[in-house]
Formats: C-alpha cells, structure tokens, sequence
C-alpha cells in the first residue's frame, strides 16, 4: 500500500465537551433535550455531506460525481479528503465547509479547522498520514480562532484541477469568492459577508443571518468577560472585528441606496438600524478601559 497525493481537511467542533456535560444534570439524569442537540448537530454534519452537489453547478453547466471524497466523523471531529487532482474538488468542498460552519452557527456551534495537502490514506476502515498531522498541527496551533484556515498550495492546486472553464482568471476569483486573508496571511473561508450567497433567499435571508450571528459573539463576550476565561474572549473579539467588518459592507451609502432604488424599504430599514459589536460593554464588565480591553485582547485585524 502506498500513500494517495490528498487534500486533507481537519475540523474540529468547539464547546464540544460542554455540549456533552449539559447532557446530563447534576443528578445524573439524562437531559432529552440537550442530547437531541448534539444529535441534531451531527445530523446537520451529515446533511452537508451527503447533499447532492448538482445544484451547486446547474449555472456552471457541469456535473459533480466526485468518486475519491471520504469521510470520518468521530466524537468532536470531522475529516474530510480527496484526490488532489479530482476535478472541482477543493472548489465544491470549500463550499461544503462554509454551509457546514453555516449550519452548525445556526445551532450556536462553532467550529475551526486547517486544510493541507499531501501524503494519506483514508478509507471507511482507517486514516492516517503526514497530511492529517499538519493539518491537525495547523487546526490547533495556527488557526487559534473559529475559522478553517487552509495553505495557498490548496488553493493553487483548486485552481489548476478546476476544470470550471477554460479561462485560469475566473477559476481564480471563484475559489477566492469563498475566501479571506486574514491579518496573519493565513487564508480562511468566509462565514461572514461570504455566507450571503449560500443563503437560500440571499436578500430576506441574510437579515437573520447576521442577527444570529451578532447574537452568539455578544453572548460568547459577555460569558468569557472573566479575566479566567481570556483565552475564550479572544476568539469572540475575532469574531466581532470580522463581524463588524461585515456591518461596514452592509450599511454603506451605497448598499442602502441600492435597496432603496428597487424599494426594499423593510431592509433599508433594519440595514439602517444595525449597529456594530461595541467593546465599551464588556470593558465595563471588567472594571476596565476600553482602550486597555480591547489592548489587552483584540485579535489582529
């Protein structure tokens, strides 16, 4: 046996294990409810992979029948390979990853992951290789925050199997559309503005989207506020600048006057409404400045 040339990606579920602890009580009885969380949130793991990929396509006039994908799902964990040179496949999995990370938002679940290239074996029986280490050494001490980071080569190597079109260009700027580049330099896939497009109803959708999304960075501020749970609150104050990023795009003049042009009143008014994530809150709460909070723990943006 000898290793396959893969694009191997490493995802892991944060909060997992308070998940688990809240599904049982203090009495040692087991909680339906919370069970049928965690149930839910692998169901919704599942779903994306399973899903039939034709719909993706139908405006790009090809098919999709990838026949080197696998994947292995064990406790919090989630590993996802393919052939390097599978047509389309990095392509059609960075969209697979972002509606996961969609999906389990929808659940207040975040997750965080890396996504390398080369050596492995994986099939339904057993996985291993110098490809999964890096992409788990990547997951746990490069990607830091909740986003699944990956190397350019896999973005080179999505470009030069795309076999999307014959024009390099637009292969290019369709795997970038999925894309950011982070303050690091590392590339992540975007779960923020870029969420927008995979939305069933992108327009009437995306309002709830970002509601959603506020909410769980506002709740995930004010539960690490303690000075003890700084190493949690970073990832929040992560989420926050990029989720303010994306409140600038929504609420320019611009974006406003174009729905106001085609008469989109109800979402001119809730655009106008939106406000940003302010650090001052939870500085209070500390007992401290702004300034020295957001000095203290603000994540490079």
């Amino acid at each position: 046996m000898k290793y396959e040339h893969r694009v191997v990606a490493f995802i892991d579920i944060l909060g997992f294990k308070a998940l688990l602890n809240d599904t049982v009580d203090n009495k040692g009885n087991d909680d339906e409810v919370a069970i049928e969380a965690v149930v839910s949130a692998y169901e919704a793991i599942r779903d994306i992979w399973d899903l039939d990929p034709q719909s993706k396509l139908e405006d790009f006039g090809v098919s999709h029948a990838s026949d080197s994908r696998e994947v292995s799902i064990f406790s919090d964990c989630l590993v996802v390979s393919f052939l390097v040179d599978q047509p389309k496949e990095v392509f059609f999995t960075l969209i697979d990853i972002q509606l996961l990370i969609m999906n389990l938002l929808s659940r207040n679940i975040l997750c965080r992951g890396a996504i390398s290239i080369g050596k492995f074996i994986h099939t339904s029986k057993y996985l291993f290789g110098p490809a999964l280490v890096e992409a788990y050494t990547l997951e746990s001490k490069a990607a830091l925050y909740p986003r699944v980071i990956l190397d350019r080569a896999v973005i080179e190597a999505g470009i030069e199997h795309s076999s999307m079109s014959n024009n390099s260009s637009f292969d290019t700027d369709l795997i970038n559309s999925l894309l950011k580049q982070d303050s690091d330099g590392m590339y992540y896939i975007d779960y923020f503005y870029g969420a927008h497009s995979e939305l069933n109803d992108p327009e009437y959708d995306f309002p709830n989207y970002i509601s959603n999304l506020g909410q769980i960075i506002r709740k995930g501020l004010m539960s690490a506020s303690h000075h003890s749970k700084a190493d949690i609150r970073v990832k929040y104050l992560w989420m926050r600048e990029r989720y303010n990023d994306m409140i600038d795009i929504v609420t320019s003049k611009d974006a406003i006057e174009n729905l106001e042009s085609r008469g989109q009143f109800d979402l001119v008014n809730f655009y106008k409404n939106l406000r940003k994530i302010s650090p001052n809150r939870y500085a209070k709460q500390l007992g401290v400045s702004a300034k020295k909070y957001n000095k203290a723990f603000k994540s490079d943006s």
